[in-house]
């Protein structure tokens, strides 16, 4: 009996059922709108094309492309590169996974070619002065909703990642280093992220926030009465108050108090590793996209440098103390490797640790040192 082909959209529905069992709903969602948009195009331009083997990739799937490129968002601003690149991306592993299918599409519909090329992703840092009024303002207000805003940019975190800390996360470490556990925003995010006082009291502030009413699920931090995804809405459109309200002009997304938090903590010091991991970056190019190098950050490191130069190391005293006529130092290094071997010999004697294996071994790598530095003289010698 011949099994009737499958449609087009049930074999597309069925693979994102499939993807269900092993990517994050947010993922998914993407791929929800990639395959929407797709049939809606097909359905407008191509009504007869109802089954996958139908496909072709002039006119369809070229005309998909030039679909987007022409499309437009809500606010009438065309989709971004990095958009467009996301949903052929997508689709294109669709079509890879229907190639299983007894009647399969032919190969080729997308290519690699067909992926738009991202822009260049300047850092969207807000400036110290915008940056300055904002937390002033957030830091006056006893609302939970600005509360969450300050959280997440003093430490950095994604908006969702905020919306999904667990009541219990602030841990103590002793003393008084604390540390703030941020759940999965993105695959293998998961982090620790230190934190001051100022953060230790906001989220005890929280905490005692989420016990009025509505109040919150007992696991989340944040109340949520209609869901995530309305929680993120009103956090959005609260940053878009305030951010009016101290004369911001520009329009400010809550993703800039991420990239503002990881130019700050450069500025203040900290190195590119230590801020990939606070960040939960995996990639040291990622990183660098969040950061802004101002003029200003250049003149201070440059004058910094050339104030201190690392390679004008202090010498130590033993170096110091090296006679004048001996320029290179040799005599003076044999010298001291010669009392550094004694000293450890004498030291095993005492010690009755003869049998220190790591004794041994330190005092054998000492001898080819001295043997090596001893060539090294006579070199010298021969030379003169």
């Amino acid at each position: 009996m011949k099994v009737p082909a499958q449609t087009l959209e049930s074999a597309l529905e069925s693979c994102l059922r499939l993807l269900a069992t092993t990517l994050q709903p947010a993922t998914m969602r993407h791929y929800q709108r990639a395959v929407r948009l797709f049939l809606d195009y097909l359905r407008q331009s191509f009504p007869e094309v109802s089954k996958p083997a139908q496909l072709r990739r002039d006119p369809h799937l070229l005309g998909w492309l030039e679909y987007l490129w022409k499309r437009r968002t809500l606010r009438g601003e065309p989709l971004q590169n990095s958009t467009r690149a996301s949903h052929v991306i997508e689709l294109r592993n669709l079509l890879d996974m229907l190639a299983e299918l007894p009647q399969p599409p032919v190969n080729g519909l997308l290519r690699g070619s067909d992926v738009p090329r991202r822009e260049h992703r300047l850092p969207r840092p807000l400036s110290p002065e915008d940056d300055a009024r904002l937390q002033s303002r957030w830091r006056e207000a006893t609302d939970l909703l600005r509360c969450a805003l300050l959280l997440q940019r003093l430490t950095g975190m994604r908006i969702g990642e905020c919306a999904d800390l667990r009541a219990d996360c602030l841990r103590h470490l002793g003393d008084n280093r604390w540390s703030l556990h941020v759940p999965h925003g993105k695959p293998q995010s998961e982090r620790w992220v230190p934190v001051d006082d100022q953060v230790r009291v906001l989220v005890e502030r929280l905490c005692f926030l989420r016990t009025l009413p509505p109040g919150a699920e007992e696991r989340y931090l944040l109340p949520r009465p209609g869901g995530r995804a309305a929680l993120l809405h009103r956090l959005r459109e609260t940053l878009h108050t305030d951010a009016a309200a101290v004369g911001i002009e520009a329009r400010v997304v809550p993703h800039q108090l991420r990239h503002t938090y990881a130019t700050t903590m450069l500025r203040a010091g900290v190195s590119l590793p230590a801020l990939m991991k606070l960040l939960g970056h995996h990639n040291a190019n990622m990183t660098l996209l969040y950061v802004e190098v101002t003029q200003q950050d250049l003149q201070r490191e440059f004058h910094a440098a050339r104030m201190h130069p690392r390679y004008q190391m202090p010498l130590p005293q033993a170096m110091q103390q090296m006679p004048t006529d001996d320029p290179a130092g040799l005599a003076a290094l044999c010298a001291a490797v010669e009392a550094a071997c004694r000293g450890i010999e004498l030291y095993r004697r005492r010690a009755a640790a003869t049998g220190s294996k790591p004794l041994q071994l330190l005092s054998r790598r000492l001898i080819r040192i001295r043997a090596g530095l001893a060539k090294l003289a006579a070199m010298a010698g021969e030379e003169k």
